[in-house]
């Protein structure tokens, strides 16, 4: 295994704002010995390793910093990794106590076995299991610097905190704690949930519900459409048009049956555009020219009464007059169009369903 007390005392130090004078003075040692520590030019004596390690508020192991042979830490991992699949949470929660035992400090070990009691509470509903889990990943927080996913983070533990409170049916906790980590808006839809469903604070879930429909209404976009050039760059138009189908599809079900324009017709336009040069590759023509027509009609409609507000979309009923919609493909339908056929002007494809727009653009 391999020691990491000089980095580590070094790192401590400076995370609590120390210089070496000011620990040297606090541990009853010369400047110089510190220096010695830091540089691994000696190591601090029993005592004084146990005393650093309350100074830091760290365990002792932790101080050390020592990096321990990986494969029986790993192994009880997948232990329960497995538990959790089988749903055989006793057997799980004995590799799980076991390796906690051994292995008090090693993150991936805590983060794990922090899912594995939340999960258990899921399936059991036994509070013990959500202050466990709430136990472990608040340690998880103290060793995040061994974490080497970037998708994990404070916040992103905080909210898993969070969620053991909802679960707990402990809402003013949870409440408190998604507000306080609500970064970008990531819990929006927890917290108008928890008003409206817990609380009964209608007007209270209202804003955040808003928020998040809008939030997830772009992701989703963003993903459908990251689904469809996906499948055109490995050429399988066939899984393009499901995708573009799809994503249309989508667009209609939150559009007001009464709405005669909305912003949402520049994103209709572009994915009928998109599903005409889709069309034309599978060899369809003919259904290729009746997309653009359609696209060419959502112009000529949209164009002349453009409507940039939040007006005819479903679940927006109470947005603010002054709120606006922002779709980075055009301002108008024949931009978005244009835009679309503009981004594979040397495609084949791309070119006859040019020719199809054109044509309908300059027919008077």
């Amino acid at each position: 295994m391999e020691i990491k007390l000089a980095e580590n005392i070094k790192r401590f130090r400076k995370e609590q704002s120390f210089t070496q004078e000011q620990l040297a003075e606090i541990l009853g040692v010369t400047v110089g010995a510190v220096y010695k520590w830091e540089a691994g030019l000696s190591m601090p004596e029993i005592r004084l390793i146990m005393a650093l390690a309350d100074i830091f508020e760290v365990s002792v192991d932790v101080l050390l910093g020592y990096e321990m042979q990986s494969s029986n830490v790993d192994s009880s991992i997948k232990i329960i990794e497995a538990a959790v699949r089988d749903r055989n949470f006793t057997n799980g929660m004995a590799e799980a106590e076991k390796a906690l035992q051994k292995y008090p400090n090693h993150f991936g070990l805590v983060y794990t076995c922090g899912f594995f009691y939340q999960l258990r509470f899921m399936e059991q509903k036994e509070l013990t299991d959500i202050e466990r889990s709430n136990a472990l990943f608040e340690r998880a927080i103290r060793l995040l610097y061994q974490n080497t996913d970037n998708s994990i983070n404070e916040v992103s533990i905080l909210n898993l905190i969070a969620q053991n409170y909802m679960l707990a049916e402990k809402t003013e906790e949870a409440l408190e704690s998604f507000k306080k980590n609500n970064v970008c808006g990531i819990n929006n839809s927890l917290i108008g949930m928890l008003y409206a469903r817990m609380l009964k604070q209608p007007d209270n879930a209202k804003e955040y519900l808003m928020k998040a429909f809008s939030d997830g209404f772009g992701n989703i976009i963003r993903t459908m459409a990251g689904h469809v050039y996906m499948y055109e760059s490995k050429k399988d138009y066939i899984r393009s048009m499901e995708a573009l189908e799809w994503l249309y599809a989508f667009i209609e079900s939150v559009r007001k049956e009464d709405a005669k324009n909305t912003f949402l017709d520049t994103l209709k336009a572009a994915i009928l555009t998109q599903s005409a040069v889709t069309q034309t590759r599978l060899g369809n023509a003919e259904q290729a020219k009746n997309l653009i027509h359609s696209a060419h009609k959502l112009a000529k409609q949209f164009d002349a009464e453009p409507v940039y507000s939040l007006t005819g979309i479903r679940f927006f009923e109470d947005a603010p007059e002054e709120a606006m919609a922002y779709v980075d493909i055009g301002s108008t339908v024949r931009e978005a169009v244009e835009n679309i056929l503009d981004e594979n002007e040397e495609d084949d494809a791309s070119r006859y369903v040019h020719g199809l727009w054109e044509e309908l653009i300059n027919d008077k």
